[in-house]
């Protein structure tokens, strides 16, 4: 997923794991680390600073984790490879009826803002980014 925003470039590589009839709800427990995506690890790329609502995170390169606090509160974690978190941010999580049996990741724009977006199962995980 690529997606270029304000003249930054932020791409999102991943491996993209079949549901195969489980439930995506039961395989990840609340305080549960998930590495999202399947065989290498979900890496964030971007050219310029973002800023997730008041998290600074500068241009390079992240690993991805998401994090249920909850069954209904979930953060994205954004790591430095070498250092370890930068960034735990608040994702928003919508259950939907339809189910997705490939995870999707998608990166969209909406005026300066960018999303982030994950689709999996029944579930929908997004959060809000922006050039800082």
């Amino acid at each position: 997923a690529t997606l270029q925003l304000d003249g930054a470039t932020v791409t999102v590589e991943y491996g993209r794991p079949n549901l195969s009839g489980r439930n995506l709800e039961k395989l990840i427990q609340p305080g549960q680390e998930w590495r999202m995506g399947s065989n290498t690890a979900t890496t964030l790329t971007t050219t310029a600073d973002l800023k997730f609502g008041d998290k600074a995170v500068p241009k390079g390169k992240y690993v991805l984790k998401a994090k249920p606090v909850s069954a209904q509160d979930w953060m994205l974690l954004i790591q430095n490879e070498d250092s370890g978190s930068v960034a735990e941010v608040p994702m928003k999580l919508e259950k939907v009826d339809s189910s997705t049996e490939l995870m999707t990741i998608e990166l969209t724009q909406s005026s300066n803002v960018g999303k982030f977006k994950l689709i999996w199962g029944n579930l929908t995980l997004s959060t809000e980014f922006r050039k800082a």
